[in-house]
């Protein structure tokens, strides 16, 4: 396109923006490429009620999660029935590994002393998208994730489980334990012995209450 059709669909673009122009400015010529231009919808927010699920009678859940507080990279999980009562929960430190690494970690941890606990029925949550993707995919990771995404599936496998991606907000306790920037590595098989935030957080999901995600669109 020459520099003075550059200047034309500029000016339309701000038109658009500025809802001067619609579609209806285009009757009858709607394939005009300027047309979609004139369409522009300014972004809204959404908002969906949503809320943590407990697994059925005779499962357990387990969520996992990472975060990046004060330049250190720590993980947390929460393993709880299907009342939504607490079997154990961690939090631990992972060093210098980027925020993907340190989820696969997380996890993989977990994974391993649920084997240990001879977990029968498992259900599996995280709110990276990205490791979902990886272990779904079956794509190459460099080392160690490479190797922590294996050991994953493998215990997967023997769980007859998959893990699912869900929203942060409905990770919320799991997310906030990761977050707490704790002195030292912490393990417990109490609620009565987290943090009093999270404490709070697996209180209200054994309680079914909701909590609100906002999703950002076009309107």
């Amino acid at each position: 396109m020459d520099p003075q059709g550059w200047a034309v669909g500029s000016v339309v673009e701000q038109l658009g923006r500025a809802q001067v122009l619609s579609l209806a400015h285009f009757k009858g010529v709607s394939d005009d490429p300027w047309a979609l231009l004139a369409t522009w919808r300014p972004r809204v927010a959404r908002h969906v009620v949503t809320f943590w699920r407990p697994p059925p009678q005779g499962a357990v859940k387990l969520n996992t999660d990472a975060r990046v507080a004060r330049k250190k990279v720590a993980g947390g999980g929460l393993l709880r029935d299907h009342k939504g009562r607490l079997i154990f929960a961690f939090y631990k430190e992972f060093g210098e590994v980027d925020v993907l690494t340190a989820e696969s970690l997380a996890l993989l941890q977990r994974l391993l002393f649920c084997n240990r606990g001879r977990v029968q029925r498992l259900l599996v949550e995280v709110d990276s998208e990205g490791l979902v993707r990886l272990l779904d995919s079956g794509g190459l990771a460099k080392w160690p994730l490479c190797n922590s995404l294996r050991q994953i599936k493998a215990l997967l496998q023997s769980f007859n489980a998959t893990t699912v991606h869900i929203f942060r907000e409905v990770n919320a306790a799991t997310d906030k334990l990761a977050a707490m920037d704790l002195e030292d590595d912490f393990f417990c098989m109490s609620s009565l012995q987290l943090p009093r935030e999270v404490r709070a957080i697996v209180l209200l999901d054994s309680r079914g209450v909701p909590c609100v995600r906002t999703q950002v669109g076009r309107a």
